[in-house]
Order: structure tokens, then sequence, then C-alpha cells
């Protein structure tokens, strides 16, 4: 099995298990100076060409990303015991792929996105100056189409390696490298 399928069945079975939230990663990123900051991301899409997500434009990690443009994420899957470990390049989607994935969600997600981008990383008053910010733009938004906030953007990270951990309680923990090569993916079985 290809690894992005493989990723892909992990999550199936964790979120048939019952997991609310299985697509939420560790994303890390650094800056030019090396120095690391990992927050978690929402997964938007799994495809054979990486790993979708979407943040805005104003924030640490965005800066990193262009000065840095590589990433580690990290996929927590407690149900089953297992992790799933990316790192490779990033890739920015252009605004016509972010148009597109816009027009995905829900209205009401669009508007509080609209609501809390701008600032987003920045010291506030309170939440309240977003929850005021929410229902003004809600009160606009009455019966028309949201358009795209300036500061949505989407990024792919292009893997190099996946590593595919099973952890063991009672037994050794499987650990699964997949690295990309010219000719296709290759797989070894590492020590735990």
């Amino acid at each position: 099995m290809q690894p992005f399928e493989k990723m892909k069945e992990w999550l199936k079975q964790e979120s048939a298990l019952g997991s609310p939230e299985p697509n939420r990663v560790v994303l890390a990123t650094a800056a030019k100076n090396a120095r690391p900051h990992s927050r978690i991301v929402a997964i938007r899409e799994i495809t054979d060409h990486g790993v979708l997500f979407f943040t805005q434009s104003g924030t640490k990690k965005v800066a990193q990303l262009q000065e840095n443009p590589f990433a580690s994420m990290t996929l927590w899957l407690p149900m089953q015991q297992r992790q799933i470990i990316l790192d490779g390049a990033i890739e920015k989607l252009t605004t016509t792929n972010n148009e597109y994935y816009w027009q995905t969600l829900t209205p009401e997600r669009q508007l509080r996105f609209c609501a809390y981008a701008p600032t987003s990383g920045q010291p506030i008053g309170s939440l309240a100056d977003i929850e005021g910010r929410y229902k003004k733009l809600l009160d606009e938004a009455a019966n028309h189409e949201i358009p795209m906030s300036s500061c949505y953007c989407g990024f792919r990270l292009i893997p190099e390696t996946f590593y595919f951990y099973t952890l063991g309680a009672d037994k050794f923990s499987e650990v699964i490298l997949c690295q990309r090569h010219p000719s296709g993916w290759q797989k070894s079985l590492l020590s735990p």
C-alpha cells in the first residue's frame, strides 16, 4: 500500500473507532535561524501529491513557511495507538486553489474565519471584539455570498518521508519508514 493510501486508511479507521477529529496534526515549522514552532492544524485533503491545510496569512507559521519552505507534521491516532510523521517541502497554493477550497466551507465557517483571521496571533482586548466582528459580518452577509478573505491561504506539504508507528503495549513497537525516490516509494522496517 502506498503511503498516502495507508495514511487515509488509518484516518478512516480512527474515525470509525469514534475519534471526533482524526484529521488534526501538529505542524512544525522553523525560521531561517532554525528556531522551531509548532501548532495544530486541520488536514483538508490528502492527495497523491501531498497534504493540504489552510491558515491565516499573517501568522507566525506562514512567515516561517515563506522563509523556510519545509515542515513536519505529526498525526496522533490515540484510538489505535498509532502515529504518522511526514517530513517534506511546502508549496503555497494558488489563488484559484484557495478560492475553490473557500467555496467548500460552510457560510458559518467562512464568517468565523473572516472575524478572527485579520488579528490572528496578535493581542486583542477580549474575545468580545471578535464576537462583535462576527455579528457585524453576519448581518452584512445576510442572503449574500461571502467573498474569500484576503487572509485565507492554503499550503501543500509534499512528503519526502513518512514514518508509520504502531505502538506496542506488551511487545515492540513497529516503525515503517517510507522514503520518496525517483523510482517510487521505498519502504523499510526500523528498529523502534
